[in-house]
């Protein structure tokens, strides 16, 4: 973001900078709701790069938030739109906040390729951009137990951090080299029974002592500095732990709990204090804690959707079974965590796959089309949005839905799809206008994009039809979200646009059966909208939302 004054500011610019500082300060759902507004401005004005920057604040609230599939799609879309742009930078970025999140969510080997594209995107141009992708690197090859390679990358990104004077920023990178050296400890004791050497871990020093508390040298991507700080300290605590300090451990623990409980919440935060009180009760003996500390360990990494400290729960877990002769329950974590790992495996090759497709589509696309996708890449706008309402296309409709059902079935989620088609009703002999037929296509988009979350995907199919794909949502939300849809279209005063114009709504819905296709999915859409229609001034959620799952 440049330092032009905020007045001077287009709309989207200036939203984007408040989403910018709120985040800074760890305010994330500040963030998000001005990033989104932003979002919404950048596509009304066809400005490409402030979309792509809206998107990328999108990603990484998510992932302070653990959310991290949702900020895994979102950095993808965003890492794309500023490659349209020809933003080595902003694509650079993206990147590396796509490759956090793979950390994460255990793609190692994936979050690496895509961290070494973020570095040589930006390596030589931007030396700040350089010295965090260094920084997620470094993490990827951690979670992948490459902890040697992990280091030096680590050291490099401390060191240009330090020798700019970014000392705040450089604790990112601090705690990723001390959480490394941790967990090769937590492995190393679990192979042998003990540490090789706690020495490493102590030559790792915290918290550079030029920290300051503010945030003024923080860059978008590098997380608030509380929550850094917090962090830090855990590990510091961890430290204690094993070496015998338990009051140190627990003063510490019960510090970062205090702050945590005060401010917004920080998942990562939270699984790093949970994993500490399990090894102070471990090391104190007291099993029913320890076991208790391991399991919530392991709910919240799931609630969370952070595969890295999901498998740290079933070793932790199995050694604390172990420790106790309950070989039983020992051999049940590890079978778990073994079925973890074929799934993740599983859906590493499914996104490799995907990302293939996808890079050879957009490829054959503008060979075959270069005119097209020089005026796309021109208006902002991806190969898979509609051009006039900034909605996406039928044909990336079609492209999500399979791995959308995909995972709706692996993980016992239920999708669901809602169609709105418009029924526009002149006096007779009427014709509409030059521009009003566009007019009322920009309505319906901004009608839609109010009402939709982040993560359901809005698209016009074509003509004056969309539909909203829910990958998880039950028939009751739909339903209420599709009648306030409905209460909006209505109700908005069509006749400013052309005198005697009115419009409605044609709704339905219906949740995902195995085998569906696009076409038997809307299929049973439009089925369905007569039930819609019976049931419309019905409460939403009752026996409308029964009708509608059909």
């Amino acid at each position: 973001m440049s330092d032009t004054p905020s007045n001077a500011l287009s709309p989207q610019h200036r939203l984007l900078r408040q989403a910018l500082v709120a985040m800074q300060f760890g305010d994330m759902e500040d963030s998000q709701s001005f990033a989104k507004s932003a979002l919404w401005q950048a596509q009304r004005q066809g400005d490409g790069c402030a979309q792509a920057r809206a998107l990328l604040y999108l990603a990484q609230g998510d992932l302070q938030m653990s959310r991290m599939r949702r900020a895994r799609e979102t950095a993808r879309r965003a890492a794309y739109l500023f490659q349209t742009e020809g933003d080595l930078v902003g694509e650079a970025e993206a990147l590396a906040t796509l490759s956090h999140g793979l950390s994460f969510m255990g793609q190692s080997t994936e979050a690496v390729e895509t961290a070494f594209w973020s570095l040589r995107l930006c390596e030589g141009i931007e030396p700040l951009g350089e010295a965090m992708a260094r920084s997620v690197l470094g993490l990827a090859f951690a979670c992948g137990q490459h902890f040697d390679k992990a280091q030096d990358v680590l050291r490099q990104s401390v060191a240009s951090l330090e020798s700019a004077g970014l000392w705040a920023a450089s604790c990112v990178p601090r705690f990723h080299m001390r959480a490394a050296e941790l967990y090769r400890c937590f492995l190393e004791r679990y192979q042998s029974g003990t540490w090789a050497t706690l020495d490493r871990l102590r030559d790792l020093h915290g918290a550079p002592l030029h920290v300051r508390a503010d945030a003024d040298t923080l860059h978008a991507m590098v997380w608030p500095h509380p929550k850094t700080m917090a962090l830090l300290d855990l590990t510091l605590a961890m430290e204690s732990c094993w070496r015998g300090d338990f009051d140190d451990a627990v003063r510490r623990a019960d510090a970062v709990y205090t702050s945590v409980e005060k401010g917004v919440e920080q998942p990562l935060v939270r699984l790093m204090e949970v994993w500490l009180r399990a090894e102070i009760a471990w090391a104190k003996q007291d099993w029913p804690i320890a076991e208790m500390q391991g399991q919530r360990l392991q709910q919240l990494a799931i609630r969370s959707e952070n595969e890295h400290f999901r498998s740290i729960s079933y070793l932790l877990l199995a050694q604390i079974m172990g420790a106790q002769n309950k070989q039983a329950h020992r051999n049940t974590q590890l079978r778990l965590m073994n079925m973890q790992e074929t799934h993740l495996r599983d859906e590493s090759l499914h996104s490799r796959k995907d990302r293939v497709e996808w890079q050879r589509r957009a490829r054959t696309q503008g060979e075959e089309h270069p005119l097209s996708s020089i005026v796309a890449r021109r208006a902002g706008q991806p190969a898979w949005n509609d051009a006039l309402t900034g909605l996406c296309n039928r044909d990336h409709l079609e492209q999500v839905l399979p791995e959308v059902l995909d995972r709706g079935a692996e993980r016992r989620l239920t999708p669901a799809l809602a169609y709105v088609g418009l029924s526009p009703m002149l006096h007779a002999g009427q014709r509409l206008p030059d521009g009003v037929g566009d007019a009322i296509l920009k309505a319906i988009a901004h009608i839609l994009s109010r009402f939709v979350r982040q993560g359901d995907v809005a698209v016009r199919l074509g003509a004056t039809q969309f539909a909203v794909l829910f990958p998880h949502v039950d028939a009751h939300a739909v339903a209420g979200l599709l009648a306030r849809i409905h209460k909006a279209v209505n109700h908005v005063e069509w006749g400013k646009l052309h005198a005697g114009l009115e419009l409605t709504a044609n709704c339905g819905m219906a949740l995902a059966e195995a085998g569906d296709t696009l076409e038997s999915w809307l299929g049973r859409c439009l089925r369905s909208q007569a039930a819609f229609a019976a049931g419309s001034d019905t409460a939403p959620g009752g026996s409308q939302a029964q009708a509608l799952a059909v």
